[in-house]
């Protein structure tokens, strides 16, 4: 095997890795929206019970393991994004070797995902979900504590 085939192998490897963590990565944010969508659906179910936990209560907990939960998300889809960025990153390095620099190009057509009319990063899209539970869950937290101090 000559050095372009070599590197034409390396390259083919590194793209399919890079594949492989979007794909790990698209798990993740399933898996944080079910237990996030779980939590909210838990405790609609807990407000229909009558349990003797007062709600005040019941809120600064779920509020509390809400926030947890989206920025657990929040950090792993960062984390996610540096990992891929470094994959990407190697790849432009291989593609200089290469007849046709496609992901550069591919990256140079899209404005390097500075101008949101040609192209929004998947990232900055993927953050407004947890961003949204983490409010929410936040509203809860501060509500619950309310109750519990005007109770």
């Amino acid at each position: 095997m000559d050095e372009k085939q070599e590197l034409v192998e390396i390259y083919k490897l590194h793209a399919e890795l890079a594949d492989s963590v979007s794909k790990q990565r698209g798990t993740a944010n399933r898996f944080y929206m079910l237990v996030l969508s779980g939590l909210a659906v838990l405790f609609s179910a807990f407000l229909q019970r009558e349990n003797g936990v007062p709600l005040g209560w019941l809120m600064v907990g779920f509020g509390l393991f809400g926030m947890l939960l989206a920025s657990a998300w929040y950090i792993v889809i960062r984390s996610y994004r540096q990992l891929n960025s470094g994959k990407f990153k190697a790849l432009h390095e291989l593609e200089e070797e290469l007849a046709y620099p496609f992901l550069k190009r591919e990256w140079d057509l899209l404005a390097e995902g500075r101008e949101q009319k040609t192209y929004w990063r998947l990232t900055v899209v993927e953050t407004f979900v947890p961003a949204i539970f983490f409010v929410c869950f936040t509203a809860l937290l501060i509500i619950g504590i309310y109750l519990l101090v005007t109770s």
